[in-house]
């Protein structure tokens, strides 16, 4: 099958990793993906693996790029044969849309998160034939809030590659790169730094100032990019120079992110990420943008799976002595027992429930369904 998957962007973020790995595991399982989007730093890995990508500006919302990436899917999806189009954001799902029906191909969407649902967002939303949803409570989002009927949407759930995740990753050239003592609590953080996400990375970094002053060796890695990126390296030079020491590193835009998660012993972190430091046999504090579940344990599992580990669902105001006091609780010499069973219980569960070839496979169902129905 020749299938398009469509994405505003490749870079760092939950749907853009997705992507990219639905893109390897469809061309391992013998089929021809071809992706389109706006580009990013994981545009070169996919053409390195003799994945075509096409660039259009997907991540805009004016008329003329409107009419450019109408003009550029319409020709790939000749030019390519394309069998199906699966798209990933709003954007991408309004041009496949209108993609699908002049050409005549079958069209999915898969839901990332809980769109907004405002009157001039649902006039514009299209889900297609099918919508993947990643998780139960985005399902109900759209069944109560854009009228998806319940038969076209199937969830499931994100798939992590637990090969190029794991625990047992050199981290040689990193340690080059991030000069931390080997006696000191590594903390990372990985997200999007834009909006409030960029005030969460804020609040884990005033509380790992917080736990520096009590006299703990901690140092915290921050990765991602966004619109308030220079607001967050802007941020952390203030905090380090107060301190007089070096403690936070702003990274930015990383591609390496299996090697900068085996490196931490502690991931601040939701969503896809999450699951990917869970993959690596991290210790996992939910903290972001939509929510706060603190330290992940077998006791708020089951809540976390129901809400994609974003902790949307959970009422809980986020404060930084809130993220400090989930942080202490589990960094340390004295918790490095309670870290590793955290960490195996989290490389169980996705191993379990989130594995990328499971994921991959009941993609690949959908499409051969979707396409069967057109012939």
């Amino acid at each position: 099958m020749n299938i398009l998957l469509v994405a505003m962007g490749l870079d760092i973020g939950g749907a853009e990793t997705h992507v990219v790995n639905l893109a390897r595991k469809l061309k391992r399982k013998g089929h021809y993906p071809v992706v389109i989007s706006s580009g990013g730093v994981y545009e070169q890995e996919i053409i390195s693996e003799q994945i075509p990508h096409y660039k259009a500006e997907l991540d805009k919302k004016g008329l003329k790029a409107t009419i450019n990436s109408l003009k550029i899917m319409r020709d790939v999806v000749k030019s390519e044969n394309i069998d199906l189009i699966h798209a990933h954001g709003r954007i991408p799902a309004f041009i496949s849309k209108i993609i699908s029906i002049v050409t005549h191909t079958p069209f999915m969407t898969t839901a990332h998160a809980k769109f907004d649902d405002s009157i001039k967002y649902r006039l514009i939303s299209f889900w297609g034939e099918v919508t993947i949803s990643v998780s139960e409570d985005i399902k109900e989002h759209l069944i109560k809030n854009f009228g998806v009927k319940e038969d076209r949407i199937t969830v499931i759930n994100n798939g992590i590659d637990t090969e190029r995740f794991n625990s047992n990753i050199d981290t040689s050239r990193l340690q080059q790169e991030v000069p931390i003592s080997v006696e000191s609590n590594k903390v990372v953080y990985i997200s999007r730094l834009s909006g409030t996400l960029a005030d969460v990375a804020r609040m884990v970094s005033d509380a790992i100032y917080k736990i520096r002053k009590q006299g703990v060796l901690i140092d915290l890695i921050v990765v991602g990019d966004g619109d308030d990126f220079s607001r967050i390296e802007n941020y952390s030079h203030k905090i380090n120079s107060e301190y007089g020491e070096k403690f936070i590193h702003v990274l930015g835009k990383r591609t390496d992110i299996p090697e900068i998660l085996a490196f931490g012993d502690v991931v601040v972190a939701v969503s896809r990420s999450a699951l990917e430091a869970m993959s690596c046999e991290k210790a996992v504090v939910l903290v972001g943008g939509e929510g706060y579940m603190g330290l992940l344990t077998d006791e708020n599992l089951s809540v976390a799976m129901q809400n994609n580990f974003t902790g949307r669902t959970v009422k809980e105001e986020i404060t930084t002595d809130k993220i400090a006091n989930e942080i202490e609780k589990i960094i340390g010499k004295d918790n490095a027992i309670r870290r590793a069973k955290l960490g195996k219980l989290g490389r169980e569960v996705v191993k379990e429930y989130f594995s990328i070839d499971s994921m991959t496979d009941e993609t690949i169902e959908i499409y051969k369904k979707l396409i069967n129905r057109r012939k």
